[in-house]
């Protein structure tokens, strides 16, 4: 009797502990199947990363500054040929009143590629935001016709002297001790 019990618990046993294995085998399949789902996918975007980050090691490095330039000189020069053109096809005194220092960014990018027209545009917002230009869209044109027009953004040239706005730039805390400096013997 005792024997049969034993070879009854033995039996449960041995089936609890092979469904136990299965259960574990079935986890770690699963694991290893997202596991290799997740690889397969992050080795597809090392792929399709890999030659974009080749490309952009092959660019010159971004100058902020040099880009503010370029493009306060490109809106100058815009500026001088929409104020000839003017006076080739206008009285003198249309002149006076048609004179604007807004070009659109189109005309500043032109012949550029993608990544340098991004530049430039990051170049406008420094410049933007220093008050050298101001951005501003065509006010001719609907919201949903603005957002799919890349022909709506206008910049408009404030001022043309360039300053690097960190190296001018003076925390309030230190006014107050360079006027006291200055007033030392």
């Amino acid at each position: 009797e005792h024997m049969g019990f034993d070879a009854a618990f033995d039996s449960n046993t041995f089936e609890a502990l092979c469904r136990a294995h299965i259960k574990a085998f079935s986890r770690g399949a699963e694991r290893y199947a997202a596991e290799t789902n997740l690889s397969r996918r992050v080795g597809d975007w090392q792929r399709r990363l890999a030659p974009i980050l080749e490309e952009e090691e092959q660019r010159a490095e971004f100058d902020i500054h040099s880009y503010g330039h370029r493009i306060l000189e490109r809106i100058e020069m815009e500026i001088k040929d929409q104020r000839l053109a003017h006076t080739k096809y206008q009285a003198p005194h249309a002149l006076l009143s048609s004179q604007s220092n807004v070009v659109d960014f189109q005309s500043v990018t032109n012949d550029c590629t993608q990544f340098e027209v991004c530049r430039l545009f990051m170049a406008s917002l420094m410049l933007s935001n220093s008050g050298n230009v101001l951005l501003s869209r065509d006010g001719t044109e609907s919201e949903e016709a603005a957002t799919s027009n890349e022909n709506c953004l206008r910049i408009e040239l404030l001022k043309s002297n360039f300053e690097l706005p960190m190296e001018t730039y003076l925390v309030p805390s230190t006014i107050g001790i360079l006027s006291d400096l200055s007033r030392c013997p």
